[in-house]
């Protein structure tokens, strides 16, 4: 493998774990000022600070986002002669459904967030795919 190449993906793999660390925070964020009835930096500090349990929690959550994202990304490759932009309507349907789904809203901040992500996601890879040229195969 070339050294560009690998400085690449080595780069997709920082840029990805960053967007589900992103997603993980924004939804612990959300959850816990809602559930406090705190200011940001409260929050903040009962994140990482008060408690090592919630920050373990949410580091198994940023893993699990994570495994989620490439889990999907392995998937869409693999198929992606067969998925299409229904794929990703299918995920924005889902999103919608969870926003209504009563359910503890750190997770379901976090899933419609993670649904949204690989969308776009899978909007860039067609886009992407779109403009490649074709070697006749």
């Amino acid at each position: 493998m070339k050294a560009g190449r690998k400085d690449k993906m080595t780069l997709y793999m920082l840029r990805n774990a960053f967007s589900t660390l992103l997603i993980a925070f924004v939804s612990f964020m959300i959850s816990l000022i809602s559930y406090y009835e705190c200011s940001f930096v409260e929050a903040l500090r009962r994140l990482f600070f008060v408690n090592i349990y919630t920050t373990l929690y949410f580091l198994l959550l940023w893993l699990l986002n994570y495994m989620i994202f490439e889990i999907s990304k392995i998937i869409f490759d693999t198929y992606e002669n067969i998925l299409t932009y229904k794929f990703i309507l299918v995920l924005c349907l889902v999103a919608i459904i969870l926003f209504f789904v009563p359910m503890l809203d750190l997770f379901q901040w976090n899933f419609i967030f993670l649904c949204l992500f690989i969308a776009l996601r899978q909007i860039k890879q067609l886009y992407i795919h779109k403009k490649r040229p074709s070697n006749g195969l």
